[in-house]
């Protein structure tokens, strides 16, 4: 009896490190692949930013951030020459699904963000055109493991002076819906 119940722990242990092993590989990130994006003083995750193609710079463009922060630049008599504002944008390569599409994270310098946070884009490009899937207001953003049709999920983090919390974004084409609070 003692000896069936140590070799049914054993081959249970055996079973449960081959699953966890099974597990891990399949959950890895590329170790090269930058997963957290936060633009603090050590520039996590933009380090080797660039800036923006053209056909990233024409999806920021686009958007109503930056569309509003461009007119108050007129406004206030600055430079407002494509070159210029290509200048106030880094971004950087990630993976969010397995098709064969090119996407970005993009981050945007002063004037292209918040008072007390960071303004951040997610940019799919295909074969004729890129796409902002997603803007995000906050302190960071983190590609997740999981992933949502197809696409990893996206954790953001926000603060103020009085609280702190998280946000979820999930892909649900053709962009990701607005986050969640992550409890």
């Amino acid at each position: 009896m003692a000896r069936t119940l140590v070799l049914a722990i054993a081959m249970f242990m055996v079973s449960s490190t081959a699953m966890g092993v099974t597990q891990r590989k399949s959950a890895n990130l590329n170790s090269s692949e930058h997963t957290l994006f936060y633009p603090d003083d050590e520039n996590r995750g933009f380090k080797d930013a660039h800036p923006p193609s053209d056909a990233v710079l024409d999806a920021l463009l686009a958007t109503p951030e930056v569309k509003d922060t461009v007119d108050e630049m007129s406004d206030h008599k600055r430079d407002i020459s494509r070159e210029a504002i290509r200048k106030l944008f880094e971004t950087v390569p990630v993976e969010l699904s397995d098709a064969n599409e090119k996407s970005y994270v993009v981050v945007g310098k002063f004037p292209m963000s918040g008072g007390d946070c960071d303004w951040f884009w997610i940019v799919r490009t295909g074969s004729k055109s890129a796409k902002v899937i997603l803007y995000a207001a906050g302190l960071s953003l983190e590609l997740q493991r999981t992933k949502t049709h197809g696409y990893r999920d996206i954790r953001g983090t926000w603060g103020t002076a009085a609280d702190h919390g998280y946000l979820m974004y999930r892909y649900h084409g053709p962009s990701y819906n607005k986050g969640y609070e992550d409890v």
